[in-house]
């Protein structure tokens, strides 16, 4: 079996600048020109996922989060940083993520009944409804950036 090829430039310190950056300028002033900035940085380069207690039995699974009403929300990170600030401190040290491809890791919205998507838990928290997460990985807006125009009218 040959080994999985790890792009250069990703490593277990990866940290998806652009989105990082665009996530911390929308939650300063929020509105939707900053949340289709942030949804195109997403969208870009890598996330991680938590993998955290997976077994390599069967599929690598995510861990997930729920909502007040129990459904699931699916967490993403921009770097592994942030998934270890989102655990608390005497368990951060045995977290364990995966960094994949944005739109990837943002297509796994569909895996399940996941009703929304919390980006950086741990800092600059954003919960996403799915309808935005769709729209984002939509094809039809593959060539070209989402506008504030196009988040509005969902």
């Amino acid at each position: 079996m040959a080994e999985a090829q790890i792009p250069e430039g990703v490593s277990a310190d990866y940290e998806n600048v652009a989105a990082r950056e665009a996530l911390t300028a929308f939650t300063a002033a929020p509105d939707f020109a900053g949340l289709a900035a942030f949804l195109n940085a997403a969208r870009e380069e890598y996330l991680v996922v938590d993998v955290t207690g997976a077994q390599k039995k069967r599929a690598t699974r995510i861990r997930t989060t729920r909502t007040t009403k129990g459904q699931p929300v699916l967490p993403l990170f921009t770097s592994m940083a942030e998934l270890r600030a989102a655990v608390p401190k005497p368990s951060a040290d045995q977290v364990r993520g995966a960094v994949m491809p944005a739109r990837q890791a943002l297509a796994m919205i569909a895996s399940d009944r996941f009703v929304a998507a919390e980006v950086n838990p741990g800092t600059d928290k954003l919960v996403l409804l799915r309808k935005f997460i769709e729209r984002t990985i939509d094809d039809a807006f593959a060539d070209h950036p989402l506008t504030a125009e196009d988040l509005e009218s969902l």
